[in-house]
């Protein structure tokens, strides 16, 4: 048997929106640790890695390793039907193929989420050596990816000098954002060498949703490697993506 308990409801919807933003079904694994998945989207640019431990729960039980698939549209529009104020219970039987999420609060509402059987094979984490790390507010890295949404579908991000340059270019236009420390924007700034990548707008856009549980994102890359971005709930846990560099025309 699973049951868990998080005193905040909505702290399990965003964790959601973060998921189904970029992957349409996976399987949680919940264990006597706490709940962790891993997935790609569909077409295997990107990977979002979650994991939620027991000491962010009110209450977890988890004697043994239980696979839990989900479809994740199912799950967000359940989801959706959270209030203020409102505890939120998963409960799954060892005999039943069902998730039971329950919201309680002025009332108590049950919902019945049918499991998908997909198995409990895990993807393992990319192994990269990253040469810059960028600690940032998530609403300036947001807002830095919306200026570059308005004239590109890519951005080209840069770390050197101790400043972070976001760029794009396209027929709508040219955009230029430079974050330094100067200005109390770029916390902190870990660089090996300078670092430079193509990477697409659609994908950051769609990962910026985890920035609801986190108030700061913190960035990895190479040039034209994989980002690793990170964002660390204040409840415990973690959303890492993961995304594919996209590689410029010589």
């Amino acid at each position: 048997m699973f049951k868990a308990v998080l005193a905040d409801s909505r702290i399990w919807k965003n964790v959601i929106d973060s998921i189904s933003t970029l992957v349409e079904e996976g399987v949680f694994i919940a264990d006597p640790s706490g709940i962790r998945l891993r997935a790609m989207d569909p077409s295997r640019v990107a990977m979002v890695d979650m994991e939620l431990p027991k000491a962010a729960f009110e209450s977890y039980d988890c004697a043994q390793e239980m696979p839990i698939g989900v479809n994740f549209d199912d799950m967000k529009n359940i989801m959706k039907r959270t209030g203020s104020n409102e505890k939120l219970e998963l409960e799954k039987l060892d005999e039943e193929a069902r998730l039971k999420i329950r919201f309680k609060g002025k009332s108590s509402r049950t919902f019945s989420l049918p499991l998908l059987d997909l198995g409990k094979e895990e993807l393992s984490a990319p192994r990269i050596s990253f040469n810059a790390t960028l600690k940032i507010p998530a609403n300036t890295l947001m807002e830095a990816i919306k200026d570059a949404e308005v004239v590109s579908d890519f951005v080209k991000i840069t770390a050197e000098d101790n400043q972070m340059k976001i760029a794009a270019s396209g027929d709508r236009g040219e955009v230029d954002v430079v974050i330094t420390k100067e200005s109390g924007e770029l916390l902190s700034v870990e660089q090996k060498e300078g670092a430079h990548a193509l990477y697409s707008l659609t994908y950051l856009s769609k990962m910026m949703a985890a920035s609801s549980l986190s108030e700061i994102a913190v960035l990895m890359f190479s040039t034209d490697m994989p980002m690793r971005l990170d964002f660390n709930p204040s409840s415990g846990g973690k959303i890492v993506y993961y995304l594919a560099p996209r590689m410029e025309a010589e």
